[in-house]
């Protein structure tokens, strides 16, 4: 397992920084919301296995969203689609489903597949061109949640003894998320140092910890996802990581916050 997520790191880190630091933002914009296209169907794939109507409902309401999400910021056509996954949602449960209550039901789970997806993911293009030093915050994202997955595993590892949250995800140990908390204030301090130079120390160390916090309660929460739909993983994409929420799951709570922060704040 080990060996396969090295592998895997080895090829798309580089691949990653590629993208964004010198790649067009329209590049980013279109691997963004591809990958996003994979992750919406994984997670329909996950909710509702032996159910094509549901699958296909969430994908294509997902797939609206995400284009429309997919502009360098959100704007009319992101809120139009909100709305209209809302109203053809509501419209589809009262025409398509004469069993309405778990119809209902049913298209809650869609939307929360939908908005944890098609909203949150994407946020790393916005993030991209919300200012000259964009690509640099995108890179501080991926290296905050690298670091902290890193430091993790091995904290985890070596020094778990205490259970986490052992319904929602048995193997997590006290000693591995602090192990994230540490990983990612490394990670923070090396970007203050290398390439986020005019970034005060408070800042960094306060964006760090904050961002390792939300970032584990991401994963968590796609861990009840997974919990309640009775799988493993959500999918195959990456040897060794899993499908793309699985590698997701720590990320978008932080690019979320990061976004905002830059936004109103900087």
């Amino acid at each position: 397992m080990l060996r396969a997520r090295l592998a895997t790191a080895a090829v798309a880190i580089p691949l990653l920084l590629a993208l964004i630091l010198i790649g067009p933002a329209w590049l980013l914009a279109v691997v963004v919301v591809a990958i996003g296209i994979v992750g919406v169907g994984e997670y329909a794939t996950m909710a509702f296995p032996n159910r094509r109507g549901e699958r296909v409902l969430t994908l294509v309401l997902g797939v609206a969203v995400l284009i429309a999400a997919g502009w360098r910021q959100p704007g009319p056509a992101f809120t139009a689609a909100l709305t209209g996954t809302v109203v053809v949602g509501l419209v589809w449960t009262l025409f398509a489903r004469p069993d309405f209550e778990q119809g209902l039901s049913d298209l809650g789970i869609a939307l929360i597949g939908i908005f944890y997806v098609s909203v949150l993911a994407p946020h790393f293009i916005w993030l991209r061109n919300a200012s000259p030093e964009g690509p640099l915050w995108v890179v501080f994202v991926l290296a905050i949640g690298m670091a902290g997955d890193t430091g993790g595993y091995f904290v985890g590892h070596a020094f778990g003894r205490h259970k986490l949250m052992p319904r929602v995800s048995p193997g997590k140990t006290v000693e591995g998320a602090l192990g994230i908390v540490l990983g990612s204030l490394l990670a923070g301090a090396l970007s203050k140092l290398i390439y986020l130079r005019t970034v005060g120390w408070d800042e960094i160390l306060v964006l760090s910890s904050v961002m390792a916090i939300i970032g584990q309660l991401g994963d968590l929460s796609e861990s009840i996802m997974k919990r309640t739909f009775g799988t493993k993983e959500s999918g195959w994409l990456f040897p060794g990581h899993g499908g793309v929420l699985d590698r997701l799951d720590s990320l978008l709570f932080p690019v979320a916050f990061l976004y905002y922060h830059v936004t109103f704040f900087r």
